[in-house]
């Protein structure tokens, strides 16, 4: 951490915690040679999450032939990837749902998720690697929006209709100039407290500007902010900002695409997001 990180982290108080039952589950997922029968284990001592899980295995995403009824064969069928990126999605929700932002709460949950969902399909009709790490920046870069809601509610309300009504098109600015620093920092600093991946910190935190993510996390943190603004293009967020050209350049040159290579997949990008839609609705 930076001196301004812990700073930040001084500032914010006790940052929520990562639940223990993620703590876990994200260990074993993160072993290749886990148990599955210590996974199970696991989750089944969380019946919403273990519900999520069969819930999302018996999705039309997966394609499975049959019911899946049990949680083995769900974890089987899933793998370890899915349910990790499960499990996020939970977490994520769960702090989303705990801010005082009324609907926007609700708009700020599903732009996240249509940004993890669009950034994953861009990964995989591009051929990027590490198409989790992009599901899983795009489900948690506005994370940071909802802590500063849930440290300072009413500071925050007054940030958020400010933007929603046309009286800045910069909240980042105008984070910055309220609290001293943004919602990106913010995410950023929770990441780290959760000791999630230095990848997954750094696309969090350079989402509106990935050129300045480290060398080896550039790529990963352009298909995130590509992500990010498809979803906005999708009008999933809390308002559309009037122009993306140069947001949109500049991830793309880090993303390592061409704008007529983007052009020529949007309809596939679109498709893969509506076959993905369980996954709004399965949370």
């Amino acid at each position: 951490m930076s001196t301004n990180v812990n700073k930040l982290v001084e500032d914010l108080g006790k940052l929520p915690p990562i639940p223990h039952i993620a703590t876990q589950v994200l260990k074993l997922t993160s072993d290749p040679d886990c148990s599955l029968n210590e996974l199970q284990q696991v989750i089944a001592s969380d019946q919403a999450l273990a519900a999520q899980i069969l819930k999302i295995a018996n999705s039309a995403m997966f394609g499975s032939m049959r019911a899946i009824r049990t949680l083995p064969q769900a974890i089987l069928t899933l793998g370890l990837n899915s349910v990790k990126n499960t499990v996020i999605a939970s977490i994520s929700k769960d702090l989303y749902m705990k801010s005082s932002m009324g609907f926007y709460k609700m708009i700020a949950w599903e732009h996240s998720l249509v940004s993890a969902l669009a950034g994953s399909a861009l990964a995989k009709i591009f051929r990027f690697h590490d198409r989790d790490e992009v599901f899983l920046g795009g489900l948690l870069h506005d994370l940071g929006k909802s802590v500063l809601d849930l440290k300072f509610p009413a500071e925050y309300e007054k940030v958020i209709k400010s933007f929603y009504n046309g009286e800045t098109t910069n909240a980042l600015q105008l984070e910055s100039e309220v609290f001293g620093f943004d919602h990106a920092m913010v995410g950023e600093a929770l990441l780290l407290h959760w000791n999630l991946p230095k990848e997954i910190t750094q696309c969090v935190r350079y989402h509106h500007n990935p050129s300045s993510a480290d060398a080896d996390c550039v790529t990963l943190a352009g298909f995130v902010a590509l992500g990010n603004l498809f979803a906005l293009e999708m009008g999933k967020g809390i308002k559309t900002p009037r122009k993306f050209d140069e947001a949109k350049a500049e991830a793309l040159k880090c993303a390592g695409i061409s704008e007529d290579a983007l052009a020529s997949q949007t309809d596939v990008i679109f498709e893969c997001i509506e076959q993905d839609n369980i996954l709004i609705t399965g949370f």
